[in-house]
């Protein structure tokens, strides 16, 4: 109900809103006929999860720019407005914002997307092997990028998003608006705020599209990006937030002894230095 109304509360008015039931049992049917009948288009599917209801939904898209909002979620009124413009260079396939995080009661926290990790723009894919820095409430790309890629990996019910964001920017370039653009939800006990299944569904995507390109730079990146996250999965691990990952430590040794190689040294040194800054920003947040 809040997302929906965020969303039609837009001062950007040419859009379409699409709200994809995925075999839900909360009555959404009878949300959307309440609050939004002749404003919504509703399209039902059986459950798949969360990436194949995205695919689903981009299938159904009429338009070219395409952006996502979950149930608990909330845009800001200008979101649309201020991100558009940015979008009238061709060279330009995806753009972001920050976005304000909230607890499950609706507080707001003292962190940010951007705070957690800060953005970059124009060829960006290479500064995305430290991390993930665009919120995917805050995404608004291209139809024909989404394309391209073939929409969102549907193997895992986490972090495809991050995945799909980096092909992308392998692609394109990306931007951003360096202000909130959206509230998002941090909700304990939910799959995307447990830290090892999150890092290990990452190690296992990246892990296969590795597997799948043969292209020399793309690989490189790759590599460290995997290495990255094998480090950042043995941390989690060490400070007991991967208890429901089988095996977490056997399997960030295995995933940085394949890709690291003689980079090895380096590697550890630029990550420790970006956990540093990390840690530094969200201490004086």
């Amino acid at each position: 109900m809040r997302a929906i109304e965020s969303v039609l509360a837009q001062t950007y008015r040419q859009f379409e809103l699409i709200v994809v039931d995925d075999g839900s049992t909360d009555g959404t049917r009878g949300v959307v006929e309440r609050v939004a009948r002749d404003r919504v288009r509703l399209i039902e599917q059986p459950h798949r999860g969360v990436y194949a209801a995205r695919n689903f939904g981009v299938r159904h898209a009429r338009g070219e720019l395409i952006a996502f909002i979950d149930s608990d979620d909330a845009w800001l009124p200008d979101r649309l407005a201020s991100q558009v413009p940015l979008l009238q260079r061709e060279e330009v396939g995806l753009v972001f914002g920050d976005a304000i995080h909230l607890d499950e009661h609706g507080r707001r926290s003292k962190l940010s997307s951007f705070r957690v990790a800060p953005p970059r723009r124009g060829h960006a894919a290479s500064a995305m092997v430290r991390c993930n820095f665009v919120p995917t409430i805050a995404v608004l790309v291209r139809r024909r990028c989404l394309e391209e890629i073939g929409g969102f990996a549907e193997t895992l019910p986490l972090s495809a998003d991050y995945l799909a964001w980096f092909r992308i920017a392998l692609r394109h370039e990306i931007d951003y608006v360096d202000r909130p653009v959206a509230h998002y939800t941090v909700r304990s006990g939910s799959l995307s705020s447990d830290l090892g299944r999150a890092v290990e569904a990452r190690i296992l995507l990246f892990s296969d599209h590795l597997n799948r390109t043969t292209n020399a730079g793309e690989r490189v990146l790759l590599r460290r990006l995997l290495f990255n996250l094998s480090l950042q999965l043995a941390l989690a691990a060490i400070r007991g937030r991967a208890r429901n990952t089988e095996h977490p430590l056997p399997l960030a040794w295995r995933t940085a002894t394949s890709v690291a190689g003689l980079q090895a040294a380096p590697w550890t040194a630029a990550f420790a230095l970006h956990q540093l800054s990390v840690r530094g920003r969200r201490l004086f947040a």
